[in-house]
């Protein structure tokens, strides 16, 4: 991990003390000791448009035919947080992942003669593209990238967690356009710092900051610079990849109106470096000149990796007895490197604790 990110990781806990409650973001608290919180939090991503370098642009512009996409991702997973000890928590995360594509030609008659040449284009053997639709049923639902995490609170209002993402998500398949991965499938290590801090006993502001090491694993590609669909299947390759490492910051302050209940906004910025890609072997390399004509550096995907985007949102919180929830929508309003999805996010945080024993 960049070591000025660790610093600044450092740096956090340093504000003011404050008092946790049921947020729409990361909180600082821990379950007592001996207690086993559950968290239920699906989140939902959708997206019709991308930022690209030339602006915002619909995902299949680039295409010499007017297709129509529309991107979804739902993540539902199950959190079990368990407290160690009234400061210490172990909790397990598993994701359930459904994605889908909808995809469809232009209905404008005109367009019929495109829609057909891009048709026998994605079939044609030089390519072997999958035909441009709908997801499949079989191809929807997929485990996402496991988590297991430790939480340590500091003081009051104050936490430091440290994360481990495991490898067992799905990812995209380089033989559809528009596939959508269910994970990484590999190895993330993530260290954070949870601030909160109550003012005048009805203002809650709450800062998160989390850095990432992004693990190297393995990632098969059709060798081409990132910006380029329509990839023949001859530049296939088995590749090394090492994704760049990121930061992510959120905030969150909310207005109290009563013990119970809160409305506020949600402001949330990520950054990543660049990936790396290499071959897995030189022999691999010499194979995919032999079969393009000419040689071609796996670096050429190394372009338009890089991220920065900003989120933007509202989020409402309930805290009860036993029983506590929360509510955000929130839309990526910019975005800067490569392809990055406008998306909206919507999410929902239900939350409770039981001894269990």
């Amino acid at each position: 991990m960049r070591t000025h990110y660790l610093y600044l990781l450092l740096a956090i806990p340093g504000l003011a003390p404050g008092v946790s409650r049921a947020q729409a973001v990361p909180r600082s608290d821990t379950p007592r000791g001996g207690t086993l919180r559950v968290t239920f939090d699906p989140v939902v991503n959708v997206w019709d448009n991308v930022f690209t370098p030339t602006g915002r642009r619909p995902i299949a512009a680039s295409l010499p035919a007017t297709v129509f996409v529309h991107a979804e991702r739902r993540v539902t997973p199950l959190t079990l947080e368990f407290g160690v000890t009234d400061r210490i928590a172990l909790s397990v995360r598993v994701p359930l992942v459904r994605t889908l594509i909808r995809a469809g030609h232009s209905p404008d008659s005109t367009a019929d003669s495109a829609n057909a040449a891009l048709k026998s284009l994605l079939a044609d053997s030089t390519y072997a593209f999958a035909p441009i639709g709908n997801t499949r049923r079989g191809l929807r639902f997929f485990p996402g990238d496991a988590e297991v995490q430790a939480k340590l609170r500091l003081w009051r209002g104050s936490a430091a967690v440290g994360l481990v993402r495991l490898p067992t998500g799905h990812l995209d398949s380089p033989h559809d356009l528009f596939d959508l991965s269910s994970g990484d499938h590999q190895t993330d290590v993530e260290l954070g710092v949870i601030q909160e801090v109550t003012l005048l006993g009805r203002l809650w502001l709450n800062l998160s900051v989390r850095g990432t090491q992004q693990r190297p694993g393995m990632r098969e590609r059709r060798v081409a610079p990132q910006d380029s669909l329509l990839v023949p299947i001859a530049a296939l390759a088995n590749l090394r990849w090492d994704p760049g490492d990121a930061l992510a910051v959120d905030f969150a302050p909310m207005y109290r109106f009563n013990p119970h209940f809160a409305v506020g906004v949600t402001l949330g910025y990520y950054t990543k470096g660049r990936d790396h890609y290499t071959f897995a072997s030189p022999a691999d390399s010499v194979a995919l000149a032999t079969r393009l004509g000419s040689p071609r550096s796996a670096s050429v995907l190394d372009a338009g990796t890089s991220e920065r985007r900003l989120r933007m949102g509202v989020a409402v919180t309930y805290m009860g007895p036993s029983v506590e929830g929360g509510f955000s929508f929130e839309q990526t309003v910019s975005g800067y490197g490569g392809r990055i999805p406008v998306t909206s996010v919507l999410r929902i945080v239900m939350r409770t604790s039981r001894w269990p024993f």
